[in-house]
């Protein structure tokens, strides 16, 4: 078994958690807090940082909107496509 840095395991985490929330159709709003804790264990990385940033945006978009945004986030998340900074 290969060991893979911790940051690596948790943008690789982040993706199968974007997976898992798009095709069983879940709330992402649920799960905002996991991808900011997986975005901090990645040490802040780009690859990860618009999803991790999502509970962020709860103070100031309505629930409508941000649902909107995360699902994009967490399609281009899941489909590897580089961040949008």
């Amino acid at each position: 078994m290969k060991r893979i840095p911790i940051g690596e395991a948790s943008i690789r985490i982040a993706r199968q958690l974007a997976i898992r929330i798009l095709s069983e159709r879940l709330d992402p709003l649920e799960y905002t807090r996991d991808f900011e804790l997986l975005w901090l264990r990645a040490e802040y990385s780009k690859e990860i940082q618009e999803a991790g940033c999502l509970d962020d945006a709860k103070a100031r978009m309505p629930d409508a909107d941000l649902r909107k945004e995360a699902h994009d986030v967490l399609t281009a998340l899941a489909a590897g496509a580089e961040p949008k900074l």
